[in-house]
């Protein structure tokens, strides 16, 4: 999955738990995150929330 493609952008994304979560994207190379794994930080709220790249099931631009 390219996740680079969401970075700044307002999304929809489903976790492999079937939950959903909205918000600003901002995405992670796993070069200069701490896992393997690229990721996307998501802004809900005040809150910002890692998934993994293993853990989103999928994502759609908002």
């Amino acid at each position: 999955m390219n996740l680079l493609q969401y970075n700044n952008q307002r999304i929809l994304l489903v976790d492999i738990d079937g939950k959903s979560w909205s918000g600003m994207a901002y995405y992670c190379d796993a070069d200069t995150n701490e896992t393997e794994e690229d990721a996307l930080t998501v802004k809900v709220g005040s809150d910002y929330i890692e998934f993994l790249e293993s853990d989103i099931q999928s994502v759609k631009i908002n």
